[in-house]
């Protein structure tokens, strides 16, 4: 679909006259999201999930990716689909921009469900650079150990320039098992990547939302508050990227938004806790009124 200016790959689940949901994904894409709950979903949503800006089936990008741009892809497609309002369900880096859209765009949203988020990299490292410490002392590497230690413990704010993407890649197996509750149901969640058919060209594409760092590294804490729609936050009890900075100023700036405890879930809920999550979600948005 041709959008702001460029083509979007866009999957839809379930019926146009169905309250409608954008679904708005985190680095790497929505695939894994749309399998496991773009048709549960759809059983009473109208759910719209967008490839973003260059990434997997859209249109590869020479431009610089920011949020600004992905912001005004949203608007443009919501306008593009003859919507009038719809709900937001922003995955982990998703729900940061989730944040933004629904403040910038306040009479275009509905509601806003935050699917484990990262609403502050910065708190985010500072509550994971510890435990890969821990790690690397396990691992034998009192080096890289001693730098997550360094920069958790700076007075400064982390940015993208140190690199602490580098520190959870270089951890390698115990790195990808860190995000879920049960890691025995990696080999099956990756298995249905490989299972797409997508070139490993398309999945590289999502080095092209690098440059959304520097607007993830912003907080969005304090923009909390500031958000006119109800809120409903999902959070695995094992998912690192929600930290619990984060969830407690979620919980003591927005009072009247909601949190649910996914106990045996990591960072991915959708997949781990398929039935609840779905039952949470159309429970929610259909409770505050979603009949845009």
């Amino acid at each position: 679909m041709k959008v702001n200016g460029t083509n979007l790959y866009v999957s839809e689940y379930g019926s146009a006259d169905s309250p409608p949901l954008l679904f708005i994904h985190g680095h790497g894409g929505g695939y894994h999201w749309t399998h496991c709950q773009g048709a549960r979903l759809g059983s009473a949503l109208h759910v719209i999930a967008p490839d973003q800006r260059g990434v997997l089936r859209s249109d590869p990008t020479e431009l610089e990716i920011r949020m600004d741009i992905l912001i005004d892809d949203f608007e443009a497609l919501r306008l593009a689909l003859g919507i009038d309002r719809w709900a937001i369900l922003g995955h982990s880096a998703g729900g940061n921009y989730a944040v933004e859209y629904a403040i910038r765009h306040p009479d275009s949203v509905t509601a806003v469900v935050f699917d484990c988020p990262c609403w502050d990299f910065d708190a985010n490292d500072r509550h994971r650079l510890p435990i890969f410490a821990a790690l690397y002392d396990q691992a034998g590497d009192p080096a890289s150990a001693a730098r997550c230690r360094e920069l958790a413990a700076l007075p400064r704010r982390l940015t993208p320039a140190d690199k602490t993407y580098e520190l959870a890649f270089g951890l390698g197996e115990a790195f990808q098992d860190f995000s879920w509750y049960d890691p025995t149901n990696r080999p099956a969640f990756e298995q249905l990547g490989r299972e797409a058919g997508f070139t490993d060209e398309m999945w590289s594409r999502a080095y092209s939302h690098l440059p959304t760092l520097t607007d993830l590294y912003t907080s969005k804490l304090d923009r909390l508050a500031d958000i006119p729609h109800p809120t409903l936050l999902i959070r695995g009890t094992k998912d690192p990227a929600t930290d619990p900075h984060s969830v407690h100023t979620y919980q003591s700036t927005v009072p009247s938004g909601r949190t649910e405890t996914f106990h045996q879930s990591g960072h991915f809920p959708h997949y781990e806790e398929p039935d609840r999550y779905t039952e949470t979600v159309l429970g929610f948005l259909l409770d505050v009124g979603n009949d845009t």
